[in-house]
């Protein structure tokens, strides 16, 4: 006698049915005279929903890459970050001013990474605070209206202030190698 199988639905079943309707309901909602907005309003779910899935993907434990979370946190947050443009109170001429959120939204994504590496990976961190520091200096200059002339002279503070904490962290590493009677 065979064991008794349950019968699981196909995830690809469930998702496509599930887009299926919600298409067949935002046709039937405009054929009926609803007013629904446009593509052109609307286009920055398919970047929100893809990071989701790839952040869903990763947290259910089907993706163990903690790679899988740069494209999911900055697909996601670069998707919310366009609504602001599509659905207001942004217009796409005020890009100019906020595009430094890009690079903070790709320091997130490989923080987001290194938060999720077991053990640490803490190499992600490098990239992480290179694009937060990047986009918040940007923003310092198009939004706070900071002079690029003090901020071109102050940069090479980020790259002391980088190099001291590998250094620290270098030694600090090696000290406890040595407690252990490990080989460096």
């Amino acid at each position: 006698m065979s064991p008794r199988r349950t019968h699981r639905p196909l995830r690809g079943s469930i998702l496509g049915g599930t887009i299926l309707m919600a298409l067949g309901t935002w046709f039937l909602a405009d054929n009926i005279g609803y007013t629904l907005p446009g593509w052109g309003t609307i286009w920055p779910i398919f970047p929100t929903m893809g990071g989701l899935a790839f952040i869903a993907a990763f947290l259910r434990g089907r993706e163990s890459d903690a790679g899988v979370l740069v494209p999911g946190v900055g697909g996601f947050l670069t998707g919310l970050f366009f609504f602001f443009f599509t659905v207001g109170p942004l217009h796409w001429s005020d890009l100019s001013t906020w595009w430094p959120i890009f690079p903070i939204i790709g320091g997130l994504a490989f923080l987001a990474t290194w938060a999720g590496t077991r053990p640490r990976d803490h190499s992600l961190l490098v990239p992480a605070a290179l694009g937060m520091m990047a986009g918040v200096g940007g923003l310092l200059v198009t939004v706070a209206g900071l002079r690029l002339g003090l901020l071109w002279r102050v940069w090479p503070m980020g790259l002391i202030l980088l190099g001291l904490w590998m250094l620290v962290r270098g030694l600090i590493s090696s000290a406890r190698r040595d407690e252990r009677g490990e080989a460096p």
